[in-house]
């Protein structure tokens, strides 16, 4: 079994530079120094694993990596966002020519067949096929 991990500070204000601050046990638990006010405690131990996290050459790789994932994120983000800018756009635009082809489709559709002529009956078919397309 390993011994207890201690962490201790040079620039704590006791005068003893070698105060424990916090043990950690083999079991898990931890004791704090009774004689260090415990947010002191916990910034010191946090400042301590800081330098330690920071120093490591694997974590700041991994610092990298999560930076530019989050870079990578907010870009796609950014481009789903103005995709779906203009699929609204263009959804809205696809209705409003077909509320226009529709009427005009009733205006250019004369209620008795003999009435046609043959550039009426290719309009009439060109947005038949345009509807289908779409849809």
């Amino acid at each position: 079994m390993s011994e207890p991990i201690y962490f201790s500070t040079n620039s704590h204000p006791i005068s003893n530079p070698t105060t424990q601050i916090m043990r950690v046990d083999l079991d898990g638990g931890f004791t704090v120094n009774e004689s260090i006010p415990a947010t002191d405690a916990a910034k010191e131990v946090l400042r301590i694993m800081k330098e330690q996290w920071f120093a490591d050459p694997q974590a700041t790789k991994i610092r990298e990596l999560q930076s530019d994932v989050t870079q990578l994120e907010n870009r796609l983000r950014a481009l789903w966002d103005k995709l779906e800018g203009e699929r609204k756009f263009y959804d809205q635009r696809i209705r409003e020519l077909e509320i226009a082809g529709n009427a005009m489709y009733a205006f250019i559709n004369p209620p008795s067949p003999s009435m046609r002529t043959i550039r009426m009956d290719n309009l009439l078919q060109g947005w038949d096929d345009a509807k289908i397309n779409i849809n």
